[in-house]
């Protein structure tokens, strides 16, 4: 072999290494660097595997192949990088005279290994052998990983983070590198990745598994294992998701904690904490905890383009498994900041959900119409429904005119959207709508313009009266009953109310109702006592038990001077809900009485009061 052919490759691999070292840990865009010298690696080792394999030249071959496998994690496919070890390994035995029948990568490495056993190449191939392990990390493979080190040191192995660090111990891995040949990570530095990562891996499985105390026994084990402050970190978030799945949340909390310890960045660590403090129903902790995960996203996406640093090897890259990617899946900023919005209202924390919706509707620039994504598994509303959930806070603030603002950028979006008729057919196994040229999907979105439209209209006639305009909330209340007039039912004795499955309608059916409460009412304060009568009535077919449609009822009832009715009316009234809040039924449509009454249900108490003892009859 030529001395002065060697000399270069040996100085050509140097200096791959050496630029990589450079950049490596600086924080900047290094991903380019990476690509660099992967692609001169692999360039060299093409080279070195276009002459016949000999012994002089393997360890250089060993040394170049293993630094283009590890520069090739992220840049190549899994399945191209095990090619190229197997290929490597192939070769290695061919140097030495040694051929095999069996492309297994097991028995493939259980023969190289013995073949190579007592010689200076061994370390070289432990290094490789470390990939291999990376190789199948990456690929969820961990039957494979213990047939490898069963095999490798005749002994049983499994997860237990004991029986892992006496198998590197067996493997002599060593940190020491060849002064003339440059690697670009130790296969020391594997250590500190590969048992911790195998160990998550065999919990993540048994997460899969809902083996939540085997995950945790895991993934306490992998806690007591040297790794890099982001790993740990991980590491305590998904022990604090085995503990809240075994209904431990204090303990959950515990972990969590730990994991912001170690790293303020465990963006998942604050969800996760959460949403365990939602199901203690601790709103406080839980409005704390996410107004800090919405600071920390906020900022995190300020800095990835300039703080973004690519490691060579990156434990996300060894445990790229759905279930961990599940659990430490974060909302998008605009989630955080609806869940927070929400959450304040349902609290009545009005002033802050008024802050809070402004907020999200400044970030929200794209088109109304269109759906926003986001990074978790929980998906943002479409754009009208928080526009609409905006208004309905607004008006529980008394900001009236913003609730009119607010809708009417609703209305204008959608109401060109929406067809002169939508016929829905109830006499099939599923919803179908019978509009030429649309799909079922389309069809179904525009049955969702007519419920934001009404909506809209529904709102700003409640604003409207609660400004004593009543002129202008009888036209908006009756809008909104036209709107909702545009769908008509097809149906084979079949009601829509009966659509228990369908949402949708269910949600149109209460609109419809609280339309004709708020008109009834309306009615009521111009005196049109017949017709907020008829409406009132109409709007109790609708929601039989919302108790502020009675307490209009009773007052109409007293105006027109049929006591008796009104009397009867009040009982029912005290036994309905004062507010009717379904999961089912969207945030805008929910009803308090300070939003839904336009007159003072104190007076109308003392009212009723008066009446019964008059008549010496107690409430």
């Amino acid at each position: 072999m030529d001395a002065c052919l060697l000399d270069k490759w040996t100085q050509d691999n140097n200096s791959f290494v050496k630029e990589w070292k450079l950049t490596d840990g600086r924080i900047g865009g290094n991903h380019g660097v990476k690509e660099k010298c992967h692609k001169g690696t692999l360039k060299l080792l093409q080279k070195i595997q276009g002459v016949p394999a000999v012994i002089e030249l393997l360890q250089l071959e060993l040394v170049v192949a293993y630094n283009t496998l590890v520069f090739s994690f992220n840049v190549s496919t899994l399945s191209d990088v095990q090619h190229s070890l197997t290929y490597t390994l192939l070769r290695a035995l061919e140097a030495i005279g040694c051929q095999t029948s069996s492309m297994d990568p097991i028995v493939l490495w259980c023969v190289t290994l013995k073949s190579f056993s007592n010689t200076s190449h061994l370390s070289c191939l432990h290094s490789l052998l470390c990939v291999q392990w990376a190789l199948w990390l990456a690929s969820c493979q961990i039957e494979s990983i213990r047939h490898l080190l069963r095999d490798v040191t005749q002994e049983e192995v499994t997860a237990s983070s004991q029986d892992l660090r006496t198998v590197i111990q067996k493997l002599r891995l060593s940190d020491k590198e060849n002064s003339n040949l440059l690697v670009a990570v130790t296969a020391r530095e594997f250590e500190d990745l590969l048992p911790i990562c195998t160990i998550l891996l065999e919990g993540l499985e048994n997460i899969t598994q809902e083996n939540y105390s085997a995950a945790l026994v895991a993934f306490l084990q992998a806690a007591s294992l040297p790794a890099p402050r982001t790993l740990l970190a991980q590491v305590h978030t998904l022990t604090g998701f085995a503990f809240a799945k075994l209904d431990q949340p204090q303990s959950s909390l515990q972990s969590y904690r730990k994991a912001l310890e170690v790293d303020f960045g465990c963006h998942s660590a604050l969800y996760q904490s959460a949403l365990v403090y939602r199901q203690l129903k601790n709103t406080q902790a839980e409005i704390e905890a996410l107004r800090l995960l919405h600071s920390a996203l906020v900022q995190h996406t300020e800095e990835l383009t300039v703080n973004t640093r690519v490691m060579i090897i990156s434990p996300d890259v060894l445990l790229s498994s759905k279930c961990k990617d599940s659990i430490m899946a974060v909302p998008c900023p605009q989630l955080i900041l609806h869940s927070l919005a929400c959450t304040c209202v349902l609290e009545d924390r009005i002033l802050e959900a008024v802050e809070l919706y402004l907020d999200l509707m400044s970030s929200l620039q794209s088109d109304i119409t269109q759906p926003v994504c986001t990074e978790a598994d929980v998906s943002l509303p479409r754009v009208p429904v928080v526009y609409l959930e905006a208004a309905f806070t607004l008006l529980r603030a008394k900001r009236m005119w913003d609730v009119i603002t607010v809708c009417e950028e609703v209305i204008t979006k959608t109401m060109n959207l929406i067809p002169e008729r939508l016929v829905l057919d109830l006499s099939e196994e599923h919803l179908l709508f019978s509009m030429e040229g649309s799909s079922k999907s389309r069809k179904h979105e525009r049955l969702e313009y007519v419920l934001w439209a009404a909506a809209a209209y529904y709102l700003q006639g409640l604003a409207y009266c609660k400004m004593k305009d009543t002129k202008e909330s009888v036209a908006n209340f009756t809008r909104s009953l036209n709107w909702l007039a545009k769908v008509s039912i097809k149906s084979t004795g079949t009601l829509v109310g009966d659509q228990g499955d369908c949402e949708v309608l269910k949600t149109l059916k209460r609109l419809r109702g609280l339309a004709l409460a708020g008109r009834g009412i309306s009615f009521m304060e111009r005196g049109q006592l017949k017709e907020a009568l008829r409406d009132l009535k109409l709007s109790l077919q609708s929601i039989t038990e919302l108790q502020v449609i009675k307490f209009g009822l009773v007052e109409v009832y007293r105006r027109l001077g049929r006591q008796e009715e009104a009397k009867v009316c009040w009982r029912e009234s005290q036994s309905s809900s004062e507010a009717v809040s379904s999961g089912n039924l969207p945030l805008y449509l929910q009803t308090f009485p300070e939003v839904s009454l336009c007159f003072d249900i104190n007076d109308l108490k003392k009212a009723m009061e008066d009446t019964f003892q008059r008549r010496g009859v107690l409430t």
